[in-house]
């Protein structure tokens, strides 16, 4: 008997022809590629498998198999049938779900958007990736996002060969380095000698169509490593944190801006011979890119960025934190070191920016100011907190 065409799958990478029973790692037998094209036949043949009628029994037993081995033997649950609609893709008991996996160019094209309703985030992702880039001076690594009901959720990013690819959602950093690093190497593999920027409407088609079916995959092995896995995160090496900058503002209008130290860059357009003029203008552009990032993202996603974490080295980041007040004042800080020291800082500062922001502002800086000044002494006196 011939086998139907439509039950033969072919490897797209070497030509071998797969016929029944497919492999359930979805593995090309011969050249050891992923296919994600047998991801329907592999589930159709487990979903037939486990509709197997079971043979009835009807003689009455005093001890069945299920009494007599209770707690010895281990039952096969139904096995989670994982979809990617909907906002969140449930993967561990109802507390780690993901909303968005993403991919986007440095050179700002997009290129693969899991779900429609986030798309946004591929663009404010390349909005970070420069300001991680060229004033933070690392590489952009995580964001947590706080909406106005106070969850919380967080955005990863991975950023290899000039593709950054994004997950969304709530999971510890381990688990979400560990699906951000299986896109890159799948969506790379995908792409190998192509120029991502340059596209045609077919081969993106073509390419999202064989990630798709590969996310798909990734994420149900994320559920089987479960086991696996290790949610404790690592610490860091450093046990201080570092204050190179301050910022407050009230609805996007700067009132504050204080650089502290030389380690953060800022380049300028023009020159300037007076060192206190030039000090200013670096303030005042530095500001001006917080404030625009704070703005994007609030907008954007209904929430406000925690923090913006940027890699340095190895368990080395530099982070741009945001604090909201009363009256529509966030409070930026630019710091370096161990972020869970933030607190610390922020406790300090409370006493000197609380009784400023207890009514909105009128547009009267004098008392900023002097509040400025006594932030600079601070800081003088004290850039170092543990």
């Amino acid at each position: 008997m011939f086998l139907a065409e439509k039950e033969k799958v072919k490897c797209q990478y070497c030509g071998y022809v797969i016929v029944k029973p497919y492999p359930k790692d979805q593995l090309c037998p011969r050249c050891k590629k992923f296919l994600s094209s047998l991801f329907e036949y592999v589930d159709d043949d487990e979903i037939k498998e486990e509709k197997k009628p079971v043979p009835k029994n009807f003689e009455t037993k005093k001890i069945t198999v299920a009494t007599k081995f209770q707690g010895k033997v281990k039952v096969k649950r139904d096995k989670y049938k994982l979809t990617i609609d909907g906002d969140k893709i449930w993967l561990k008991e109802n507390k780690e779900y993901i909303k968005l996996c993403g991919i986007t160019s440095v050179k700002r094209t997009p290129l693969f958007c899991s779900n429609d309703r986030f798309i946004y985030l591929l663009e404010l992702t390349n909005n970070l990736d420069f300001i991680a880039t060229s004033i933070l001076g690392g590489e952009l690594d995580k964001m947590l996002l706080i909406s106005e009901n106070g969850t919380k959720e967080k955005c990863q990013f991975f950023v290899e060969d000039g593709i950054i690819y994004i997950a969304y959602g709530v999971f510890p950093d381990k688990k979400g380095k560990w699906i951000l690093e299986q896109m890159s190497n799948y969506y790379s593999d995908l792409v190998r000698g192509k120029d991502v920027d340059n596209l045609n409407k077919l081969e993106k088609y073509e390419i999202n169509k064989k990630f798709q079916g590969q996310l798909n995959y990734i994420l149900k092995e994320y559920l089987n490593l479960q086991d696996v896995f290790s949610d404790q995160e690592i610490p860091y090496l450093e046990d201080k944190l570092r204050i190179d900058y301050l910022g407050l503002s009230s609805r996007s209008i700067g009132i504050i801006s204080l650089l502290i130290g030389s380690e953060i860059t800022v380049e300028l357009p023009d020159k300037y011979e007076n060192p206190l003029e030039e000090l200013e203008m670096k303030e005042s552009a530095l500001t001006a890119k917080i404030e625009a990032i704070a703005a994007n993202t609030l907008g954007n996603t209904q929430a406000f960025p925690r923090w913006i974490a940027v890699k340095l080295g190895f368990q080395h980041y530099r982070f741009l934190t945001f604090k909201k007040y009363p009256n529509d004042y966030f409070l930026y800080l630019l710091s370096d070191g161990n972020l869970e020291k933030l607190e610390v800082v922020e406790k300090v500062l409370n006493p000197y920016i609380e009784p400023l922001v207890s009514k909105p502002f009128s547009g009267t800086l004098r008392p900023f100011n002097e509040l400025k000044m006594n932030l600079k002494k601070l800081f003088e006196r004290k850039r170092y907190f543990s």
